[in-house]
């Protein structure tokens, strides 16, 4: 009985640690507050390339590193190293500011990725190893990260709009609560043992695996394109809402309005997504997404920029199926591993997509929407064909 409690505990902590580190207050404002510094959308493309590249090249040796030692620990130092790099991000002036910020914020970001999740799967199959108890958690977990960062958007948007720094300086309290958060959990998460073969080819040996293992390799795949469908056009949509004459502080708003969708459309995939298939389950934000674009790219006003919310729906729905797919095709030691490997391929296709799309705005807002569909449509129709089709684990 006791162990019961300690397991539930560990489940409620894990997820409230998720929720409250789920967005940044500042967020709504952060284009306007780049622009307001001198950066163009093209450099503002580049700074998250920087962020995507220092994540991505850190990801798997830390997400290792958490399996390893810690996962427990991982997560409060990403934390802390977040919200460090908050109050200093609250300071810039110049593209490079920026780029050392988003290079800090990298570093906490790969520290902490992928160990929430792997920490929750854990608990949850300590309770039901049936693996339905789990994804219904992770879903329930999406939902309430949605509502969470709806909550500071609506707090950011008045307050960007008194002071941009204030914004981005108060964006570091909810890290900072969530790795205290984390300091109470109980980490008996199985380990990676170690290896004579040395650490580098333990990691490589995990990423060799993930790719030979067909029905894994399929599911993290569409992991990387159904989150990514929804990724690079966010730092548009500000401008999308400016361009059809949205006031600067009704935007907060719009952003409100986008993640109220995706917390009605996780909170719909926590009811309904384990009753479809894969392929299902991955096709629906991506014909979301399409045909939002599609809309607004040939008719861009003030009505239809709300179709935006569409985005959300996607958003809402890949965050609450997209990773169990993989996770429960993963060893359990390997969670956060594999996790890291499968946000590493996401993010390769990140760093291509933000400036394509990015750099198409500069010209016209609208071609960022016709970018997207052009980038995501034709490669999510062949895996859709694959995760229909049976494989030998």
């Amino acid at each position: 009985m006791q162990n019961e409690r300690e397991t539930k505990r560990n489940i409620r902590l894990v997820m409230l640690e998720t929720v409250v580190t789920a967005g940044l207050l500042s967020m709504a404002i952060m284009t306007p507050f780049f622009l307001s510094i001198g950066l163009n959308q093209e450099e503002i493309a580049l700074s998250q390339m920087v962020f995507t590249i220092v994540v991505m090249i850190l990801n798997i040796p830390l997400g290792w590193v958490a399996d390893r030692f810690s996962r427990k620990w991982a997560n409060i130092i990403g934390d802390l190293i977040c919200a460090i790099t908050l109050l200093c991000y609250s300071q810039v002036q110049t593209f490079w500011q920026v780029a050392l910020c988003e290079t800090m914020f990298g570093i906490g970001i790969a520290f902490s990725q992928g160990v929430d999740s792997s920490l929750l799967k854990h608990f949850c199959d300590k309770k039901d190893r049936s693996g339905d108890y789990f994804k219904r958690k992770f879903a329930s977990t999406a939902m309430w990260m949605q509502i969470a960062t709806l909550a500071l958007m609506l707090l950011g948007g008045p307050i960007g709009a008194i002071n941009f720094r204030l914004a981005i300086g108060l964006s570091s309290v909810t890290l900072f609560i969530g790795a205290i958060l984390s300091f109470f959990v109980k980490d008996d998460s199985p380990r990676i043992v170690k290896s004579e073969r040395g650490a580098l080819k333990q990691m490589g040996g995990i990423v060799v695996e993930s790719v030979r293992k067909p029905q894994l390799r399929i599911r993290i795949i569409a992991y990387a394109i159904a989150r990514e469908s929804t990724h690079g056009i966010i730092w548009v949509f500000t401008p999308l809402m400016l361009a059809v004459g949205v006031p600067l502080s009704v935007v907060s708003v719009g952003w409100g309005i986008n993640y109220v969708a995706a917390a009605a459309s996780a909170y719909i995939a926590q009811k309904h997504a384990t009753k479809l298939k894969d392929w299902q389950n991955f096709m629906i934000p991506i014909a979301l997404v399409s045909t939002a674009s599609l809309v607004m790219f040939f008719q861009l006003n003030i009505v239809t920029v709300w179709l935006y919310a569409l985005f959300g729906m996607a958003q809402g729905w890949t965050s609450a199926t997209a990773m169990p797919m993989v996770k429960e095709n993963t060893k359990a030691e390997e969670q956060a591993s594999v996790e890291s490997f499968a946000r590493v391929c996401a993010q390769l296709l990140y760093i291509g997509a933000v400036w394509i799309i990015n750099r198409a705005a500069d010209v016209d807002v609208r071609y960022a929407l016709l970018a997207t569909v052009v980038i995501f449509l034709p490669i999510a129709i062949p895996v859709a064909l694959r995760l229909n089709k049976k494989a030998p684990k």
